[in-house]
């Protein structure tokens, strides 16, 4: 099993990789704006020296998310997941001003005014857009390895694989489209490629990529607001292995599992198996110690808390006592 500060190790070099790949892609997109007076390759790579920047937060949030303070007790991986949740805001802007770029191109060609859509310099678009493509869908790939590694507990990640995918594609969609600009002549039935055949591709890579950062978003919320863990797998080993530590003396009632960043919160509810037994606090801690010693190894920020669920009307007795059905 791989530890914490291993795991760390990981994710910070494929941060580190990540910021100069796109601090490389926004170079290579601004001298191919340079060539092509392109503003849509302007764009892509200003996106491209944003991301870089941002990648710089995501380093330092990678250094300080387990760090306790007295504000933040429990550490600070909130902001793992504040980081994904502007991230997604990034890619869904980058989508629909793309779509929105394409659809007033196709309006202004369906009106007539023909003129007023740039005929660019299409080989070095197409030798950029291969390029990148490629750099993108690589970089996507390492992202993905490199959080395999850790379990697939890096939200940070995560994040930065599904922005780099999207990116990819619509890099790869740009070049289908100029190398179909590139080998049509502008006549016949198929008059519009040259004017259009960027704008449509780039309106299908956006529908079918719409889902991709709502999806980022959605999840950024649910562990802002500690909503309930999404990932079936991760909750079902849980679960398994806190029954089975549990067991026989004392029956898991409930599980709830939360993910905040790269921080689990297991809440467990149990009873004793016997109903006219006691649970003494030492039981309580040993049955927590064995809990963390098997899945801390591949949850190194894994937090349990053991509850004791007992009737209502033991708490007469100074018990502390939970409802269960609350």
């Amino acid at each position: 099993m791989m530890n914490r500060p291993k795991q760390d190790h990981i994710e910070k070099r494929a941060l580190w990789v990540g910021a100069v790949g796109n601090l490389v892609m926004a170079a290579i997109a601004w001298f191919t704006y340079w060539l092509s007076n392109s503003g849509a390759i302007l764009l892509d790579g200003n996106y491209s020296f944003i991301v870089f920047l941002g990648m710089g937060v995501a380093l330092a949030v990678s250094r300080i998310k387990s760090r306790r303070t007295e504000t933040f007790p429990l550490g600070q991986f909130f902001y793992e997941a504040l980081y994904s949740f502007v991230k997604g805001l990034m890619i869904l802007g980058l989508i629909v001003m793309a779509a929105i770029t394409s659809i007033v191109r196709i309006i202004t060609y369906i009106g007539g005014n023909v003129e007023s859509i740039p005929m660019l310099n299409p080989d070095p678009i197409l030798y950029y857009a291969i390029t990148m493509a490629i750099m993108c869908l690589l970089l996507s790939a390492f992202y993905r390895l490199s959080n395999r590694r850790v379990g697939g507990q890096s939200t940070l990640l995560k994040t930065d694989a599904k922005a780099s995918f999207v990116d990819g594609v619509m890099s790869l969609g740009i070049a289908v489209g100029v190398f179909f600009l590139r080998n049509t002549e502008p006549d016949g039935g198929t008059q519009f490629v040259p004017y259009l055949a960027d704008s449509i591709i780039t309106l299908v890579l956006c529908v079918s990529l719409f889902s991709k950062p709502l999806e980022i978003i959605r999840e950024s919320i649910i562990e802002l607001a500690l909503g309930v863990l999404q990932d079936k797998g991760t909750y079902n080993e849980c679960n398994r292995v806190i029954r089975e530590t549990c067991s026989p003396e004392l029956t898991v009632d409930s599980l709830y599992m939360s993910k905040t960043g790269s921080r689990y919160l297991a809440v467990v509810l149990i009873h004793p198996t016997d109903a006219g037994d006691a649970i003494h606090l030492d039981e309580l801690l040993k049955r927590k110690q064995a809990i963390l010693e098997r899945l801390r190894p591949q949850y190194p920020h894994l937090m349990v808390e053991l509850v004791p669920t007992l009737p209502l009307n033991n708490a007469a007795t100074g018990v502390f006592a939970y409802d269960a059905s609350a």
